[in-house]
């Protein structure tokens, strides 16, 4: 007769206790999540009732995974499983030797019994409360489980608390150095004032000489775009901070309901009887005061497509200056890659010109100035990609097709 490595109990002795892991695995696979079990079982799970010649194979993969014999004693009951089997499962102190006891009295009871009708009513015992209870047993364990994993849950959210807390912290250094930023463009906006101030007597004595009135003129147009300029940069700043603001009041406080919606920019209303594309309606939004956001490369290939890149961005720069001076607007040129060879190097005074970062391409620079100028100011995107233009007039913003510009370019 076989013998276990670590007992003294032959495996004749213990078909009631592999039939029930069996039965516990096969039920514990209708729940969810499934029950745990040896990957070794799963070629006898579809065994009605094990074969003699097999039972060693079961108990050695179940021997060979104490977690989960353990686990089968705990659901092991008398209704189910014998006697000799239940020790087997369960070891507690001394079963041994009671096993040992259990084992000679099963062999000499059989003896003197008949073994099919003993056989009959094992399987009819078996068959009368196994599916019931083996599933509920199936589903104490899988709970136990679900406990441990919510454990895992609770330690996981700690952590984010302890990381919102330094992130709390980090948006509240970036809020201060943002506002003395803010103060320090209002700076800049005064003293832009006072020198346009000067720029427009300086104006009034040059008309009155006759002498260098067109000079003065272009000097004037200059400086209220510089002060454009300024004025556009104090609101990006502006609305920064008080971004800024809002990010640090949501992630200290509770969300609240019923809050009031934000303000939403409106676009400008082109005049009575002016058509969308035509050169009076685009002077009007270049002398309306509003931030215009021009696609670089979008404009420049379709005005000078023979030309380089380097060479469409310095024709295209000299000639939004000049639009520039000539109706005082604010303009913001946005080119793709800031990797350029001389991106950094082209600083004008009229306009302003940017590069998109490395991970970002220059629409989503445009979406991003539109978004962060303050709802009250109006802003102009000029460009020809459509998903630009839907995007950018769902944020309010007016938009002018790249052949406009060219038009007043030229």
């Amino acid at each position: 007769m076989e013998a276990s490595r670590d007992a003294v109990i032959e495996t004749r002795h213990l078909r009631t206790a592999l039939e029930f892991a069996l039965a516990m695995v096969r039920e514990g696979q209708k729940i969810k999540p499934p029950l745990r079990y040896p990957p070794a079982l799963k070629k006898f799970l579809k065994l009605s009732r094990i074969p003699t010649a097999t039972l060693p194979a079961v108990r050695r993969v179940i021997e060979g995974d104490e977690p989960f014999r353990a686990a089968l004693g705990k659901g092991a009951l008398p209704e189910l499983v014998d006697p000799i089997g239940r020790l087997w499962l369960q070891r507690p102190v001394g079963w041994e030797a009671e096993a040992r006891q259990l084992a000679l009295d099963a062999d000499a009871a059989a003896d003197a019994a008949d073994a099919a009708s003993a056989f009959k009513r094992a399987d009819k015992r078996r068959e009368a409360a196994e599916q019931a209870a083996a599933r509920v047993r199936a589903e104490l364990l899988v709970t136990e489980e679900r406990l441990a994993e919510r454990e895992v849950v609770i330690d996981g959210l700690r952590s984010d608390v302890v990381k919102l807390t330094e992130m709390i912290d980090e948006l509240r250094v970036e809020l201060v150095d943002t506002r003395n930023e803010t103060r320090h463009a209002r700076d800049r906006e005064a003293a832009a004032v006072a020198k346009l101030d000067a720029a427009l007597s300086a104006r009034e004595a040059a008309v009155s000489e006759r002498g260098s009135a067109e000079r003065v003129r272009d000097q004037v147009l200059a400086d209220r775009a510089a002060l454009a300029a300024e004025r556009s940069e104090l609101a990006r700043m502006a609305a920064l901070a008080e971004s800024l603001a809002e990010q640090l009041a949501a992630l200290a406080s509770p969300p609240t309901s019923g809050a009031a919606k934000p303000a939403a920019r409106k676009p400008l209303s082109i005049p009575s009887g002016v058509l969308g594309s035509s050169d009076a309606a685009s002077e009007f939004l270049l002398r309306s005061g509003a931030s215009v956001l021009v696609d670089g490369y979008n404009v420049s290939k379709s005005a000078w497509p023979d030309l380089d890149l380097a060479g469409q961005r310095v024709v295209l720069l000299d000639a939004v200056e000049n639009v520039a001076r000539r109706f005082g607007c604010d303009i913001t040129v946005v080119f793709d890659g800031a990797d350029i060879v001389g991106a950094r190097a082209d600083r004008r005074r009229i306009i302003r010109v940017v590069f998109s970062p490395d991970d970002m391409i220059a629409d989503d620079v445009i979406r991003d100035e539109v978004r962060r100028l303050p709802v009250t100011r109006a802003v102009v995107v000029v460009t020809n990609d459509q998903q630009i233009v839907r995007d950018v007039r769902g944020m309010g913003a007016n938009t002018m097709a790249s052949e406009q510009l060219i038009a007043l370019m030229r």
